[in-house]
């Protein structure tokens, strides 16, 4: 008899012990499906971070190129007016070139005529 109860005994200890051998797994793979949620989770996060923080970026880029566009223009705009009151306020000599050259081959034909 004693042999059963001990067998009983290591029966019940046994079974015991699968029972929380088995409750350990069911909470590891638990656990572990919380990890990996977390995880994805924490990807996922990121990942939308990293696009809004893009799309932040190219909107900036946008804009700075479009206000050196701008400055562009309004600086070339304040250059043309600079130099347009530059020309207007200038008073340049009238060289009448082609006139003293018909004046001069004017007198030379006449010089040739003569001779």
């Amino acid at each position: 008899m004693a042999n059963k109860e001990n067998l009983k005994k290591a029966f019940v200890i046994s079974e015991s012990s699968a029972e929380k051998l088995w409750d350990m797994w069911l909470v590891t793979l638990g656990s572990m499906s919380w990890t990996q949620e977390q995880i994805e989770n924490m990807i996922r996060k990121y990942l939308d971070q990293r696009k809004v923080a893009r799309e932040e970026t190219t909107k900036l880029v946008e804009e700075l190129m479009n206000q050196a566009k701008k400055n562009q223009q309004q600086m070339q705009k304040m250059m043309q007016e600079a130099v347009n009151a530059t020309m207007e306020n200038v008073d340049f000599p009238n060289f009448n070139y082609f006139d003293e050259l018909n004046k001069k081959v004017d007198d030379l034909s006449k010089k040739v005529e003569n001779l």
